[in-house]
């Protein structure tokens, strides 16, 4: 059992590595995760496995801190909202890098978990591109050239950058092999015959795909360096956070991004109250945050 003194130890310790919040009706889900750890190293004091993951084993942090996230993902999740990336985001931030003369894609994958989200929007990517008419394409460019990271046929420079503070997920992530029945639950048959191949018993995402997207290990307590984005990502990441670590965070993102970018964020997650200047949009259901464009003022 953790003491309320023990409970506090860890909790402010969660914070300040991670930005994870834990209420104090989270302390038995605590217990049991730092509980699980203790067994595997054979402590049986959770003062010693304090001691043990701040002055000895920074490593062991990073694996009690895996097992405090829910890593539940699919492709094509939350099917309104990537429904509204690609009939709407997607064309609209093609339209600006186009205008611009700035055939490039820049999209991060915040909180990427085992790579599934990432994959989507990679293959997403490479559709709209591969069967893009004008204006997105300049006439006299037409379709000659190649992708950086897919898409036969166009020039358009591609990158998604997947993170996540999980280094299990991530390794799973970058093999982009999974379950035949889990792949078979949301991926319809366009995006099965095209983009994965399959032995039967497990499905792998094809090399065109796989390699859009970078994965690499980020705390998002922390600053990655990413700017000049076009998209981010960052589903179910943000209920882990308390509101001025939220904050923290869409402060981030709105600097990462460029002006008429987005921020996509889950179901359950709002910019509702945060004052943060960045502009609903809404579409059949599916919803994100456009940053303004500039010169022109946020109506939020």
């Amino acid at each position: 059992m953790l003491t309320d003194e023990e409970f506090r130890l860890f909790r402010n310790l969660i914070y300040d590595e991670a930005g994870i919040y834990l209420k104090e009706a989270r302390k038995d889900f605590l217990e049991h995760r730092v509980a699980k750890r203790m067994g595997v190293k054979g402590l049986s004091s959770p003062y010693w496995y304090y001691k043990l993951i701040t002055d000895t084993e920074k490593t062991e942090l990073l694996l009690l801190l895996d097992l405090l996230t829910v890593n539940e993902t699919s492709f094509f999740r939350n099917g309104p909202q990537m429904e509204l990336f690609r009939k709407v985001i997607l064309p609209d931030v093609m339209r600006m890098r186009s205008r611009d003369m700035q055939k490039r894609l820049r999209i991060w994958s915040a909180g990427c978990s085992t790579g599934e989200e990432p994959y989507s929007v990679a293959m997403l990517a490479h559709e709209a591109i591969r069967n893009a008419p004008s204006p997105f394409l300049p006439p006299d460019k037409g379709r000659a050239g190649g992708m950086s990271g897919g898409a036969e046929g166009s020039d358009w420079d591609v990158r998604i950058f997947a993170s996540d503070l999980s280094l299990s997920v991530l390794e799973t992530a970058s093999k982009g092999e999974y379950a035949w029945d889990k792949v078979r639950a949301t991926v319809d048959e366009h995006y099965l015959s095209r983009y994965f191949d399959t032995d039967g018993t497990c499905y792998r995402v094809r090399d065109e795909i796989r390699k859009m997207v970078v994965f690499d290990f980020h705390n998002l307590k922390n600053d990655n360096g990413l700017s000049n984005l076009d998209i981010i990502f960052c589903r179910n990441v943000m209920i882990y956070f308390d509101e001025e670590e939220q904050r923290r965070l869409i402060d981030k993102f709105c600097r990462s991004l460029n002006p008429g970018g987005y921020l996509l964020l889950g179901h359950a997650e709002s910019l509702h109250g945060l004052g943060t200047g960045f502009e609903f949009v809404y579409d059949n259901k599916g919803t994100a945050y456009k940053k303004p464009e500039q010169g022109k003022k946020s109506g939020a």
